[in-house]
């Protein structure tokens, strides 16, 4: 029997384990964080609009309102939802010409101010919003010059997302940024939440209270200033790749429904040296018992896309896989010689007409290049018929001419192996699905069915297709549509060349 506990005791704190090394945000008192240090950091050198996403208590204000103070800036934060403008400009008074107006400074005047803090951005009502905007992109208001203003922040809840409808309940007013608003901010971030901390950094959260102040390793303006100084270095020789990298990257992009403006791929390009700057500096003074880690491009570059998208204040969540595909794709498409046959490869986006282009190519590329190809392109079709029309019309074009990896042969032989058996058209179906097999009837009736028809082994193969998805292969699509698909295929990979050399 386990002995009883003394009634006064206590437990006593589990000891937290070392963290990751932070100059700047576990100092500023939040942790969590050290992996957007190198954002932030940037985003301060650059001087560059940042804004901020994230639940309520998920400590933006905190952050900022911490990191004006830690620079000795002069500091304003306005409210956005409840701001007046006359609070940001002062009391408009006629001049003594009375042929213009001039502004009695408050103590909430936008006029002095350094850094200029604007939170509940979404909440904005559309009139100040439209006057917010110069603010952000100009450091301009009512047509004057903010001539003290270095930052520009911002923060918001997200968005209502239209694929969670619990993110729609949970911020009741909260609006998608409006595009062109969301455009001008360079950074933007989305904040961690306490269910995103591990155990460790939770329990360094809860015991941070009774801490009192925060020693920083370095002084942060003195920080920001070796990143600016990085960055001005950088920025008048940047590496040539970055400009073909962004070219590659931006109909990858487009492909994944993120269409970028020529405002954004600039920005991007600043972004990317001004992270990299930014991770050399936090890098330099960083203690470590190894030796210092290689600042390496490819990953500033992935972590200036990741926090440099306007679509995250549009639509409150970006498809990270597909951005980490494409970043994977267009730096390695920036990396390739001019002739490389796959600089054409990688510059497609869609999986399925990277696989036509690479079997057109025919030798140029390897046997099991081609292979992945062709899982990727049957991987990425959500469509069961369409999905094993694909795998049907690739199986053709390769197995008797392509050495294949039999890996690739297996999976698509199992996608397709009741296409290539005889089919028996008088297979009875559920009532449920008597309409869809009575369009894959008329579909077949329509084929012809002569030997010496040059198109007697494509309609062969159709009617195979057809009647092997039969009685609910064809969820998400028609009879119709997938028959038209293959016969796409069937043209674009030449498949009467290769059906004939069979027959033969």
């Amino acid at each position: 029997m386990p002995a009883k506990s003394k009634t006064n005791s206590k437990p006593k704190p589990k000891k937290v384990a070392n963290l990751p090394t932070s100059l700047l945000t576990r100092p500023l008192g939040l942790e969590g964080w050290t992996q957007l240090e190198p954002v932030l950091l940037a985003a301060l050198a650059a001087e560059s609009p940042l804004l901020l996403i994230g639940s309520h208590g998920a400590a933006k204000s905190f952050l900022l309102e911490r990191l004006a103070r830690a620079l000795r800036l002069e500091y304003r934060f306005y409210n956005a939802s409840l701001v007046n403008f006359d609070d940001l400009v002062g009391i408009p008074v006629p001049d003594e010409e009375q042929k213009s107006l001039r502004y009695i400074h408050t103590p909430t005047a936008i006029w002095d101010a350094e850094v200029v803090f604007i939170d509940e951005l979404n909440r904005t009502r559309p009139e100040l919003q439209n006057k917010l905007f110069p603010i952000i992109h100009e450091r301009r208001v009512q047509g004057e010059t903010l001539e003290r203003l270095r930052f520009r922040w911002a923060a918001m809840n997200p968005p209502p997302n239209p694929d969670n409808d619990e993110s729609a309940a949970a911020y009741l007013g909260a609006e998608p940024l409006d595009p062109a608003l969301a455009d001008r901010f360079a950074f933007l971030i989305p904040v961690p939440a306490w269910q995103d901390f591990s155990d460790d950094e939770k329990r360094a959260i809860l015991s941070d209270q009774f801490r009192g102040e925060h020693p920083f390793p370095v002084e942060p303006s003195e920080l920001v200033a070796e990143a600016r100084a990085l960055l001005e270095t950088l920025a008048t020789d940047p590496p040539a790749g970055l400009g073909e990298y962004l070219i590659a990257l931006e109909p990858l992009l487009t492909e994944a429904g993120l269409r970028l403006s020529a405002r954004r791929l600039t920005l991007l390009h600043a972004n990317i040296l001004a992270v990299q700057a930014a991770r050399l500096a936090l890098n330099a003074h960083a203690k470590r018992k190894r030796k210092p880690d290689k600042i390496d491009w490819n990953t500033s570059a992935l972590l200036a896309l990741k926090h440099g998208l306007p679509h995250l204040a549009e639509t409150g969540a970006l498809d990270t896989t597909a951005l980490l595909a494409a970043h994977r794709q267009a730096w390695q498409l920036a990396s390739l010689d001019a002739n490389d046959p796959w600089r054409e490869l990688l510059a497609t986006g869609n999986p399925l007409e990277r696989f036509i282009r690479a079997h057109r190519l025919g030798g140029k590329v390897g046997n099991t290049d081609l292979g992945a190809l062709i899982l990727d392109a049957v991987a990425a079709e959500p469509i069961e018929a369409h999905r094993t029309a694909i795998a049907l019309a690739a199986y053709l074009a390769v197995h008797r001419n392509r050495a294949i990896p039999g890996t690739v042969v297996e999976t698509l032989a199992n996608d397709i192996q009741r296409v290539l058996k005889p089919v028996n058209e008088k297979e009875s179906v559920f009532a449920s699905h008597a309409a869809t097999a009575t369009e894959v009837g008329s579909i077949c009736g329509k084929l012809t069915g002569r030997k010496k028809d040059r198109n007697f082994v494509r309609d062969a193969f159709t009617r195979n297709l057809l009647y092997s998805l039969l009685p609910d292969g064809f969820d998400g699509t028609t009879p119709r549509g997938t028959a038209e698909l293959f016969g796409e295929l069937w043209e674009k990979l030449n498949l009467h060349e290769a059906t004939t050399v069979e027959k033969k």
